[in-house]
């Protein structure tokens, strides 16, 4: 009887610690997305990877981009640290911008991604 009564206790506990939210998926693969979509000017999926308070930001950043040619230049990603709950990521590489024959170009190794954990996914919460 203590042998089953051992065995269920160890299998609540199995249960208990599988139903408890992890964070799955990786930060850095989350804001190569953002940047994809911001460079694609797609407002949709740029809300769907930001943090409830980052949204507004992200679609301003789309409509800034509305009037110039946008494309990622050898971007890559990687998670440098945490601040807190927060996930921080570095880009390396650059956000070309067109317009008319003049090209620009954002350093994205310039800003961390703070990146927040919120309904089951990473999300990008700010940049500094």
């Amino acid at each position: 009887m203590k042998k089953y009564l051992n065995l269920i206790f160890i299998l609540i506990i199995f249960v208990i610690s599988s139903c408890a939210k992890q964070a799955s998926g990786d930060p850095a693969d989350t804001t190569f997305q953002y940047l994809t979509a911001l460079a694609d000017k797609d407002k949709t999926s740029l809300v769907n990877l930001s943090c409830k308070s980052w949204e507004e930001q992200a679609t301003l950043e789309a409509d800034a981009l509305l009037s110039v040619g946008a494309a990622l230049n050898d971007v890559t990603c990687q998670v440098t640290g945490n601040d807190g709950d927060f996930q921080l990521v570095n880009c390396t590489g650059k956000l070309d911008l067109t317009y008319g024959e003049e090209v620009r170009s954002i350093d994205l190794g310039l800003r961390t991604y703070s990146m927040g954990f919120e309904e089951g996914q990473w999300r990008v919460c700010s940049y500094k």
